[in-house]
């Protein structure tokens, strides 16, 4: 396996707070660039643990709006009843418990941005409701007499894809082409392996100095478990493996006991699959010995076993009655 190596490079490693040497993120952070210095609507996309957020808060940062105000809002989190009111606000008695006025999240972003969050999750009530506020630039809060203006720079973010939910029926078309202006996909942290020694090496640093103690960048050996494994949780699971390792650390370096079970298990995978052939072995009892060996990963399933052995059904069936193996 291949590391990219600081020295022998001129790509950035870090773009803000996002990490990542490889093409698909040296992609990511010029579209970042790009779409910073507009006011368009932006849909950013990515499993949950990519670091959505974090691209939402650098295009901000880079916006002619980064003095103003940064307001996040997981809409996955807020009930339906509250949606509205959350995102809009209310006047003081405008429904029972409402005894003062509460300016909504688009009003506290007013002049800045405003990031949305698990937008799929959004009822069919809250996107008429949000596509009105992007038609017409302006928010009334329930129980107001009239609008708002505002002035509001919104990012979506999602980890479904929404066409899909359009084609289902369970999002607004013109809602879809409304945040889908300009679109940025995070990959997932196992499409872009190689930039896994850079972000823990990051992170040992951090909680390293967060708690008082020197811990030295992974080794080789470190690196390949981590590179092995498929991260479903993407950088915030590999972000919180770290940090529990950190904590755990004793001496000057991560070693396997600091990582959690299923990061090791796939050693076990790796090792599972191999096989040792003594020299002095002759071929046909090493042809005996590498038949079985298959048979047994691919759990008896012959057409399998052909397959990975790369020799025809049948073949298999007459080696297997050569040998008079288990199968």
């Amino acid at each position: 396996m291949k590391f990219f190596s600081e020295e022998l490079t001129n790509v950035r490693y870090k773009f803000d707070d996002i990490l990542g040497r490889t093409q698909v993120m040296q992609n990511v952070f010029k579209l970042i660039e790009q779409v910073a210095a507009t006011n368009v609507t932006v849909l950013i996309s990515g499993e949950s643990g990519t670091g959505k957020e974090l691209v939402a808060h650098s295009i901000h940062k880079r916006s002619s709006r980064a003095k103003k105000s940064f307001v996040a809002v997981n809409m996955g989190a807020i009930s339906p009843e509250l949606v509205i009111s959350e995102l809009f606000g209310h006047e003081k008695g405008a429904y029972t418990g409402a005894v003062s006025r509460k300016a909504g999240r688009f009003e506290r972003a007013n002049h800045g941005t405003l990031f949305m969050d698990e937008i799929s999750t959004m009822d069919y009530r809250t996107q008429i409701s949000l596509l009105r506020v992007l038609e017409t630039n302006s928010v009334q809060p329930i129980g107001a007499r009239n609008p708002i203006p505002i002035d509001v720079r919104v990012i979506g973010a999602t980890n479904r894809e929404l066409l899909d939910l359009v084609q289902q029926g369970n999002f607004r078309e013109d809602l879809y082409y409304r945040f889908n202006v300009f679109s940025i996909h995070l990959p997932p942290l196992r499409a872009r392996k190689d930039d896994i020694p850079l972000i823990a090496n990051e992170y040992i640093q951090q909680f390293a100095t967060r708690y008082k103690k020197k811990i030295k960048p992974l080794s080789a050996e470190i690196s390949n478990l981590l590179y092995k494994y498929d991260w479903p949780g993407n950088v915030r699971e590999l972000k919180n493996i770290i940090h529990r390792a950190v904590v755990l650390c004793e001496g000057r370096e991560i070693i396997e006991t600091y990582l959690p079970q299923r990061v090791l298990d796939e050693k076990k995978k790796d090792d599972s699959v191999l096989m040792t052939v003594k020299i002095g072995t002759t071929l046909e009892e090493a042809e005996k010995l590498i038949i079985q060996k298959t048979l047994d990963f691919a759990r008896g399933n012959k057409q399998k076993t052909a397959q990975l052995l790369g020799i025809s059904r049948k073949s298999l069936y007459n080696k297997i009655q050569k040998y008079t193996m288990n199968e």
